[in-house]
């Protein structure tokens, strides 16, 4: 009776842990992500500053991004740019590495570390260069450009033909509005008609989000001032309107983007595969999609087979993006008399959803063969020892758990608007509209001089006056 004891102590533990297991990573930092809502910046970075959980080494690159962003959100730029270089750097060295990978397939991709999604990388480019420009280190926001711009040609050089998000748009506004900044008009050229290409192609199919309209008038006004006339009419024409001619004195301006909401999160999700074998291939097909996976038979031994044919019916969790309900439906810009609509510029929260269904059937394809393996041997082991193969059951269930890691800090949406600055001070007021109809006034105050490019983002959360 005392190995039935001591089995029973360790079910018990294996089932609490198999609970624990199971919660999504957002309510496991919920303290976190509640500050965060309601715009209390400093309370937020106090809690993941001090969580254990948050800095372990499978989530340090998480636990970057999370820093690097808060930081940024109140104004601490040098602090922010720290972290996003760090992040940078691991995020490199972790793609060169694979033994976690591998391990991953054995048993579970929580144990690897998190590697980021690719437009999560998008947008920790997009923050380190918005804290070089804060710093008025633009020399390190145009290198901050580059590094962005081979991580686009990457993804989309690396893309699976059945992969569709390969290529972000945003990416390619911002480093126009860099450049642009700078005085490399040329080269902004180029971004923003790369820009220009993809809001058209991917983006208005994917994401049903259309070309800016101020875009538009960049991608003129930035062929006049290179010289390219023959582009600047064509566009016109394409475009359906006349752009003014550059001025000879250039006035200051204001490139704001407009950070609305809160992101999409990752949540576990379950699929049921039944299993079969025909014409030496087995077979796993899930009845309520239709989403069928085949393997030879050679796969695995003989005795995994008779098994897996017994066990039957297959259960694999999977992580799945769940979007946030819209809260703000419309942003204006006033300065000096004149208001302005905002245009979408990157709708992240359909991004990501998109980008976790480009690997779909990849990563199951992987994760089934995975678990039925792992089922196989669970089985196997109960025909000897029931108990014992109870315990390897709820330690399978542990080890099978859906990744829901994610940067869940960023915004839902971000829009986008260019606003032409009186030399001096500067009051620019932004009204941000909620669904059910309340406003919520922000205020930003620049000093304007010469005909320099000011670019700025402001994150608008919650719905507080």
């Amino acid at each position: 009776m005392r190995w039935l004891k001591q089995y029973g102590i360790v079910f018990s533990l294996l089932f609490l842990l198999s609970l624990s297991a199971c919660v999504p990573y957002y309510v496991k930092h919920q303290q976190f992500f509640a500050f965060i809502r309601t715009e209390q910046f400093a309370q937020a970075e106090q809690v993941i500053a001090s969580s254990k959980k948050a800095k372990k080494k499978k989530n340090r690159l998480l636990y970057l991004l999370e820093r690097g962003h808060v930081s940024f959100l109140q104004g601490k730029f040098s602090e922010s740019a720290a972290f996003f270089l760090e992040a940078d750097n691991l995020s490199e060295s972790l793609r060169k590495e694979i033994g976690t990978e591998i391990l991953s397939y054995i048993i579970n991709p929580n144990v690897r570390p998190y590697y980021a999604e690719s437009f999560e990388l998008v947008m920790m480019h997009y923050y380190h260069a918005l804290t070089f420009i804060e710093l008025g280190n633009y020399e390190s926001a145009l290198v901050e450009c580059r590094r962005m711009n081979l991580l686009l040609q990457a993804l989309e050089e690396d893309g699976e033909k059945k992969r569709k998000y390969t290529r972000d748009a945003f990416g390619h506004l911002l480093m126009g509005s860099i450049y642009e900044a700078t005085g490399d008009i040329n080269n902004a050229f180029i971004a923003y008609r790369n820009a220009q290409e993809i809001y058209e192609t991917e983006y208005s199919d994917l994401f049903k989000t259309v070309l800016p309209e101020q875009l538009k008038k960049d991608i003129i006004n930035t062929a006049r001032k290179t010289g390219f006339e023959a582009d600047a009419l064509m566009f016109e024409e394409k475009f359906g309107f006349k752009s003014s001619s550059p001025s000879a004195e250039e006035k200051p301006e204001l490139i704001l983007f407009l950070e609305y909401g809160w992101g999409a999160y990752k949540e576990a999700s379950s699929f049921d595969f039944v299993f079969s074998q025909n014409n030496g291939m087995m077979n796993f097909v899930n009845p309520a999609t239709g989403i069928a996976f085949n393997y030879p038979v050679s796969s695995v031994s003989s005795n995994d087979l008779s098994n897996l044919a017994s066990v039957n019916v297959f259960r694999i969790a999977f992580p799945r993006y769940v979007q946030s309900p819209a809260f703000f439906q419309q942003g204006s810009v006033q300065v000096n008399g004149k208001t302005t609509q905002v245009d979408l510029a990157q709708p992240l929260s359909e991004i990501a959803v998109q980008s976790l269904r480009d690997r779909f059937l990849k990563e199951m394809r992987q994760a089934l063969l995975r678990f039925a393996l792992k089922k196989a041997g669970e089985y196997a082991l109960k025909q000897e020892n029931k108990d014992a193969g109870a315990i390897l059951g709820i330690a399978n269930a542990i080890t099978e758990q859906a990744d829901t890691r994610n940067w869940q800090t960023l915004p839902a949406y971000i829009n986008y608007i260019r606003i032409p600055l009186s030399e001096g001070l500067n009051t620019v007021s932004i009204k941000s509209k909620t669904v059910q109809g309340r406003e919520r006034n922000d205020v930003l105050s620049i000093e304007a001089k010469g005909k320099r490019k000011y670019i700025k983002s402001l994150r608008i959360i919650s719905a507080k006056e």
